[in-house]
């Protein structure tokens, strides 16, 4: 894993301050510093950006200039302080990262939603039988998506990333893994109707799971 020189990563920061001061809106500078700062570091399975874990960094160095009220909204709630289109927050913060914030979009944000939806399809499905809502409908959820117990997974996965295991990000490389998993072992029809499950629950909760624009 490569390591940024601190002279570059301050070189961000104050480039993120000076933007922020100069006038421009906090949400608006952050996505810039995002497409300035190396992605070797944040990158899940070197294929998808781990924005989120970024966005934190630089927001943390930046401190008192960004309102600490709309920061907690957008990282607990998803409530974006600025409404932007795709278009802008595709020039805003480059090509090649847009790319990689899709990637961590369908890979891990879409993904957890999937796992979500299904888990409350599950309760709703005991409630109609007039059964009590299952201990861990989530666990009920792997089975229906992907075939297989969540232990059993995570050992699968663990296996193949054994240095990963142990890692602050070792839950976001897990459900990176999972979607991959699912690309790999459903067939098309399965995997267009759960994306597409996945998307109309996050568009309907996606105060759950912050995303760019």
């Amino acid at each position: 894993m490569s390591v940024l020189p601190v002279s570059s990563h301050q070189e961000i920061v104050n480039r993120l301050k000076a933007s922020i001061e100069s006038g421009k809106h906090w949400y608006l500078a952050l996505i810039e510093a995002l497409r300035d700062y190396p992605e070797d570091d944040y990158t899940i399975a070197g294929e998808a950006l781990d924005w989120l874990r970024l966005a934190k960094l630089l927001a943390g160095e930046a401190g008192s200039l960004i309102d600490a009220q709309e920061f907690a909204r957008f990282f607990r709630y998803g409530k974006i302080p600025l409404k932007i289109s795709s278009h802008e927050a595709k020039h805003l913060i480059g090509g090649k990262k847009y790319n990689l914030y899709l990637n961590y979009l369908y890979g891990v944000t879409v993904e957890a939603a999937l796992l979500e939806a299904v888990g409350r399809e599950v309760e709703k499905e005991y409630s109609s039988l007039g059964l009590p809502r299952p201990g861990d409908a989530v666990s009920h959820a792997f089975s229906r998506i992907y075939g297989a117990e969540r232990a059993v997974l995570k050992e699968v996965f663990h296996a193949a990333y054994p240095l990963l295991a142990r890692t602050e990000t070792a839950e976001t490389e897990f459900t990176y893994w999972l979607f991959k998993y699912r690309l790999k072992n459903s067939d098309k029809e399965k995997v267009a109707s759960d994306t597409k499950k996945a998307l109309n629950w996050l568009n309907s909760r996606g105060t759950l799971f912050p995303r760019l624009f």
